[in-house]
């Protein structure tokens, strides 16, 4: 999700603490239920609301229990969706977020719906825009890979990655080396260590690091972001490609861009290549299923290979914007 679509979101939280009194339309669409409560003190037009993807829902809850206190911090998973840290399909509903004391308030403070975490966020850790405070990209991932597993620690730490060359990568690596350095004993810190180690900088979606992962998982072996004639495809498992989400793309590409998507298929196709699209709400529903379709499909009898696959080098720069202040300078963001 880009910046403009986060401040049209933005644009629709309709904060009853700064209504009047005399504003009868607004109290009036609230006693009616046209507004719906997502705080105490944050709203949002309850048709605005329905037409929302989960995961823009997601977002707006999180930053409306930003802006509802004024110490709370969004962490893990509700960090993530705000400052663009991938999280998957296992991600549970719901804000997550830390008080700088490090202690959560206690049960008659607390707001439902909040989760609220046993942690300490020095402000060194800590960004705060338009009124949400939400815990660095850098910071954000390691608190998921210490909580979370390894599939959403690698995801996480894969959206650091993206799109970096290997030498901003290993900048990017050395600044969470030296973070996870000073949570050392902090809970789990041992499974971001692992997590981090196994992440790489070749993956363009928190999908195609997911479905990656579930292949090895099952013994196969992959290679994402690979270099076919003059085409870039997401993953590939021996003859086979594997594209994902190619159906909503079609969908979001009429005309021209259907007639472009179609030659680089035919193009792959009558060089030798088996072509297998997935979408996410696929690998969500039945990974296994996915995997043997992969393994049906490589079963299938092969041809020559008329064009040699070759790895796709990354120049960089990264897509993240929340990085450290230091390490963002350091990538000359």
């Amino acid at each position: 999700m880009d910046g403009a679509r986060k401040n049209a979101l933005l644009e629709m939280l309709v904060d009853i603490r700064r209504v009047t009194a005399h504003d009868q339309t607004t109290h009036s669409r609230i006693r009616t239920g046209q507004l719906r409560q997502l705080t105490t003190s944050l709203y949002i037009d309850a048709a605005q609301w329905k037409s929302l993807e989960p995961f823009e829902q997601e977002f707006l809850r999180s930053c409306a229990a930003s802006r509802q206190s004024t110490k709370a911090i969004l962490v893990g998973f509700s960090a993530a969706r705000v400052c663009g840290v991938w999280v998957h399909y296992d991600t549970k509903p719901g804000v997550q977020v830390a008080l700088p004391s490090g202690k959560p308030p206690s049960a008659k403070a607390q707001s439902p719906g909040i989760e609220y975490k046993r942690m300490a966020v020095p402000d060194e850790d800590v960004v705060n825009r338009a009124g949400i405070r939400f815990t660095n990209a850098v910071r954000t991932a390691i608190d998921i890979a210490r909580s979370a597993g390894e599939r959403s620690g690698i995801v996480a730490f894969e959206s650091l990655l993206t799109g970096c060359s290997d030498d901003q990568a290993g900048l990017i690596r050395q600044e969470c080396w030296a973070m996870m350095q000073r949570m050392r004993g902090t809970k789990g810190i041992g499974n971001a260590r692992r997590a981090l180690a196994k992440a790489t900088n070749r993956s363009e979606s928190a999908y195609e690091t997911l479905l990656r992962l579930i292949l090895e998982e099952h013994g196969i072996t992959c290679h994402t972001q690979v270099l076919i004639g003059p085409y870039r495809v997401d993953i590939l498992v021996g003859d086979v490609i594997i594209e994902i989400d190619g159906r909503e793309k079609l969908k979001e590409r009429p005309g021209e861009m259907y007639a472009k998507q179609l030659d680089r298929e035919n193009w792959l196709k009558e060089h030798g290549f088996k072509i297998l699209r997935v979408t996410p709400s696929e690998i969500n529903r039945n990974e296994v299923a996915v995997v043997r379709r992969v393994l049906d499909m490589l079963e299938e009898e092969s041809r020559h290979l008329r064009e040699a696959p070759r790895l796709y080098q990354p120049q960089g720069p990264s897509r993240q914007e929340f990085f450290p202040e230091a390490l963002a300078k350091r990538l000359g963001l």
